[in-house]
């Protein structure tokens, strides 16, 4: 160093003649970058692959035949008011079956639905029926086929049918379909001798729905019962299966989604569609 460059660094702060310090800014990668190249984040754990939420179930709708009155348990005398809302039906009629716990029939009565055709609207009835004791009893209201005469769609609630009174009635909330199906849907052409059925659905005994591939005539040309998986009992879940069918020539037909009670053998629940078969 000179005397000249002595003298002046004497003279000022010695951080004045200190060269400068040159730093270099190198940006850190974004947590994206980080997760692409496996590089830590700065907590030292990679980051998470976002996940995708799985698809909302459909939305169901109202149940086909909704039976508002009596309610589930409701302990009742005759003649019985059973009342609710439901589909059009054929010639608006609906049918009203009282069945003992051991099968017997305890009555039978039609019923109008109060709205124009081709509408959804109540119903209600006054139906008779005679016990000489206290006896469960399933009430169903179904509708039939004009085609062939069998169940198209069918509900039903338990109750305690008594010869004295006094009768004690509950209500039914309104709820969304006990058995949707969602495929196939109406009209369409099933053929192969294989039906793919998937729906949403709730089973009274053991999880177990069977389903059931009709032919023009209602007599049945296939079966598959299918278990619900992953859901508790009186929780609607999921089912899908292939139902195995023979028929000799191609027509009209019906898939078929039965709850059976294990009590009478009969139905607690029924839904169907109808499609067309062929060979």
């Amino acid at each position: 160093m000179t005397r000249v460059a002595l003298a002046l660094c004497l003279a000022l702060s010695v951080a004045a003649c200190t060269p400068p310090t040159v730093s270099l800014v190198v940006p850190s990668p974004s947590p994206a970058a980080r997760a692409a190249t496996g590089v830590p984040t700065a907590t030292g754990l990679p980051t998470a692959t976002p996940t995708v939420a799985p698809p909302a179930p459909p939305e169901l709708p109202d149940e086909a035949i909704l039976i508002l009155e009596p309610g589930v348990a409701s302990r009742v005398t005759s003649p019985m008011r059973v009342s609710g809302i439901a589909d059009p039906a054929f010639e608006q009629t609906l049918v009203v079956r009282v069945v003992l716990e051991d099968g017997t029939e305890a009555a039978l009565q039609p019923v109008m639905i109060q709205a124009e055709l081709g509408q959804r609207g109540p119903f209600a009835v006054d139906v008779p029926f005679t016990v000489s004791s206290e006896r469960n009893a399933f009430i169903q209201v179904f509708q039939q086929s004009a085609r062939d005469g069998g169940t198209l769609h069918l509900a039903s609630v338990p109750v305690l049918l008594t010869p004295f009174g006094p009768a004690e009635i509950s209500h039914q909330a309104v709820l969304p379909e006990r058995i949707a199906i969602l495929q196939p849907q109406g009209g369409a052409v099933i053929s192969g001798g294989l039906a793919h059925v998937e729906g949403i659905g709730i089973a009274g005994f053991e999880q177990t729905l069977l389903i059931e591939v009709l032919d023009a005539e209602g007599n049945r040309v296939g079966a598959q019962a299918v278990i619900l998986q992953g859901v508790e009992l009186g929780v609607p879940g999921a089912f899908a299966t292939d139902v195995a069918f023979q028929i000799g020539a191609g027509g009209p037909g019906r898939i078929v989604v039965r709850d059976i009670s294990p009590a009478f053998g009969g139905d607690v629940h029924l839904a169907s569609v109808e499609v067309e078969l062929r060979p």
